[in-house]
């Protein structure tokens, strides 16, 4: 019996102090929740070059419906000031199932992240990927996350068709 209360006791010790941890614990959230309120403007800022680059996979995929769904996520976290001909582009892109067209309006989404990234401001390295071919011959540019160069413009016709031109570093 003696034995039964003391493992009792002991118990209920070890359980107030893992209430103690447990308290613990969402202090050190709570404080962590803050410092990401804190940036969210920042985090803000990485979504637009987040979601050009599923816009670029969905077109490497050659899935229009796909990069429709992207383009209007596109679209929800541009800002709002001084994006507005890059809008049309992403708006075009959105409202078109016509795989060469969004192909062609990403070539101007591409003009914009570009220099997006040259200031510095996409949150990663970037590398600036071009295709000759692109466009009946004239060339087009587009930004990837990595090295390996699979070609947005193109899809599976010619996915690896474009080299790496420049790597941009990120902040």
């Amino acid at each position: 019996m003696r034995t039964i209360v003391l493992s009792f006791i002991l118990g209920a010790f070890l359980m107030s102090c893992g209430g103690e941890q447990k308290s613990h614990q969402k202090q050190e959230t709570a404080k962590e929740e803050e410092k990401l309120t804190a940036v969210v403007y920042d985090a803000d800022k990485a979504k637009a070059p987040q979601a050009y680059m599923k816009l670029s996979e969905c077109l490497i995929a050659s899935n229009p419906t796909a990069a429709q769904t992207y383009a209007k996520r596109l679209q929800s976290v541009m800002p709002t000031e001084g994006t507005e001909e890059v809008m049309k582009s992403i708006e075009a892109i959105a409202n078109t199932e016509d795989l060469a067209a969004q192909r062609k309006s990403f070539e101007a989404v591409t003009a914009y992240f570009l220099d997006i990234a040259k200031k510095g401001e996409a949150g990663m390295d970037i590398y600036l990927v071009h295709c000759p071919m692109a466009f009946n011959n004239t060339g087009a540019d587009w930004l990837s996350a990595t090295k390996e160069v699979v070609n947005p413009y193109f899809g599976d016709e010619m996915l690896h068709c474009g080299r790496v031109m420049e790597t941009i570093k990120g902040k």
